[in-house]
């Protein structure tokens, strides 16, 4: 006698078809990252092995921003230049952070900072939200520099592919940066 699943009801939430599309979500990010952080450890880059495992640490500040930038994104950007334009728009906008602009909006909420200076609304959402980096209420207590570097270290983390990402040269650059997993971890601790 063939196995029959039993019918989705809302007592039987498990086997619901909106859990089993997260499910599936999460799975193909996971496979995704992974993929990803095989190939940054494998490019002959400066990329040190105690920064790819931080920023790739499943449970870590950078993978549950990166999750929060991905259940923010709009379904149109999820498409286009192959899949990588949430990529293309993340390192835009990291090469658009001029530090005069950045310096004129200082005084403003993150959130509303990052608007101004051409952040997309979901992404300055997330970025702006106290669960990213506390309870940093102006813009200017995240450096430009350091806030660039961040954007790029979330590429791998959303991106489909990095082998060919239009921003991969960009993030190779980022991840030799010296001392950037200092940087990393003081930012991510809110030190």
């Amino acid at each position: 006698m063939p196995y029959h699943r039993p019918p989705t009801s809302p007592t039987n939430p498990i086997d619901s078809p909106s859990r089993q599309q997260s499910k599936s979500k999460q799975d193909t990010a996971r496979e995704r990252r992974r993929s990803n952080k095989d190939y940054l450890s494998r490019e002959p880059s400066q990329a040190s092995a105690d920064l790819i495992a931080f920023v790739f640490d499943e449970n870590g500040f950078y993978v549950r921003l990166a999750n929060r930038l991905l259940d923010k994104v709009p379904w149109y950007r999820r498409v286009g230049k192959r899949g990588h334009s949430l990529c293309v728009s993340i390192d835009k906008t990291a090469k658009g952070l001029d530090p005069g602009t950045y310096a004129k909006y200082a005084h403003k909420s993150v959130r509303a900072g990052l608007i101004m200076i051409g952040f997309p609304i979901f992404v300055a959402e997330t970025l702006g939200a106290t669960v990213a980096f506390g309870a940093k209420g102006a813009l200017s207590a995240l450096p430009v520099t350091h806030l660039t570097k961040v954007l790029r270290v979330l590429i791998p983390l959303v991106c489909p592919e990095l082998s060919v990402c239009p921003a991969r040269l960009d993030v190779l650059k980022t991840y030799a940066s010296p001392g950037l997993a200092d940087q990393l971890k003081s930012l991510a601790t809110g030190r």
